[in-house]
């Protein structure tokens, strides 16, 4: 009668699938990095319209995800390249890192803000999210090259060469008109400044010339912080193989967006976690799980089924294992390889 009863007892209880234990004790060692998010848009100017979701990204919602670090990116629209649009440009950009500054302080018991790969390690050890900054379109620039450092300086560890424009450091890939063939001589330089004061190239929303020519011009590897597999989703944002190949030679990575436009030509409502998978897959057979790794774009588009926020983030964890993916592959993917390219640009900034 006893056993019958604690049999009832058990039956009713709720029983914690043994998969997810094993995915709280993974996150518990490894490092988890998202590359991309624009979550700085709504935080310094929340009075401005937006077509796509919000309230995607927190620091509470990172540590419900066991989210460690993410990459908080100050996007500007590209507008003309004019001086005025460039000092409009820059004065988007500056308020949102300023706002991105004041969020972490207002939050430090929560996070603070990483300026390298052993700081990401540090807030780890002390229970705190990272955030990195980044800036989404180098159009802020103009054609100052002393704003790199003023940028770096700001905290800035990597600056997206362009948006869906082209502007005076590269042509995009969404912009119909070719203005500089890849790279413009004033790009050069900016990488080689990035380089000098170590800071990450990144070449999502690149032109596919000035994907390979960033490559080939960097002394640092380079980062897609969020873009999808042209094979697997024929659009202008998706990476080609020869771009996958080419970025990886020099030890780059290619971060997987968890958005349904990237992934596939589905209703949003149809895309879930096995189109990520797929493209995730699809990297690593062909270049290796060195360089893979995932940038949301939360806040700016980002969002699938079962993956809608931050808060879902180890959803992604579990589904991997479930591939079965070995827990050490799972480590890279996540942060292990983001972490190795942060140190190996700021090693080669320490050669100049």
């Amino acid at each position: 009668m006893k056993l019958l009863f604690l049999f009832c007892l058990l039956a009713q209880s709720p029983v914690t699938d043994s998969l997810d234990i094993k995915v709280e004790h993974l996150h518990d060692v490894i490092l988890s990095v998202d590359t991309h998010n624009d979550f700085a848009m709504a935080l310094a100017f929340p009075e401005r319209r937006s077509t796509v979701a919000k309230g995607q990204v927190s620091f509470e919602q990172m540590k419900k995800g066991r989210l460690d670090a993410a990459f908080f990116s100050a996007y500007q629209e590209q507008g003309p390249r004019t001086l005025e649009g460039h000092e409009r440009a820059k004065y988007l950009a500056d308020s949102m890192l300023r706002s991105l500054h004041r969020y972490a302080a207002e939050h430090e018991q929560l996070a603070g803000v990483a300026y390298s790969a052993g700081d990401v390690k540090e807030l780890k050890e002390q229970g705190k999210a990272a955030m990195l900054l980044s800036i989404e379109n180098a159009y802020c620039l103009g054609q100052d090259i002393s704003l790199v450092e003023h940028y770096y300086r700001m905290g800035v560890r990597m600056i997206g060469l362009t948006h869906n424009g082209s502007n005076c450091v590269a042509d995009a890939a969404m912009d119909s008109l070719e203005i500089h063939g890849g790279l413009s001589p004033f790009g050069y330089r900016v990488i080689q400044e990035m380089n000098r004061l170590g800071m990450i190239v990144d070449v999502s929303h690149a032109s596919r010339k000035t994907c390979l020519q960033a490559v080939q011009e960097s002394r640092a590897p380079v980062m897609a912080s969020h873009s999808g597999v042209y094979n697997l989703k024929e659009i202008p944002r998706n990476l080609t193989d020869e771009e996958i190949l080419t970025i990886a030679a020099k030890g780059g990575l290619i971060q997987i967006s968890i958005g349904r436009y990237f992934l596939s030509f589905l209703p949003k409502p149809e895309v879930g976690l096995e189109h990520l998978l797929e493209h995730i897959k699809y990297v690593v057979d062909l270049v290796g799980i060195d360089h893979v790794g995932i940038g949301s774009d939360f806040d700016g588009g980002g969002g699938i089924v079962g993956v809608e926020d931050m808060g879902k983030m180890k959803t992604i964890t579990r589904a991997l294992l479930k591939k079965g993916y070995s827990e050490g592959d799972i480590g890279k993917l996540w942060g292990g390889n983001v972490l190795r390219l942060m140190e190996e640009v700021a090693r080669n900034a320490g050669s100049f």
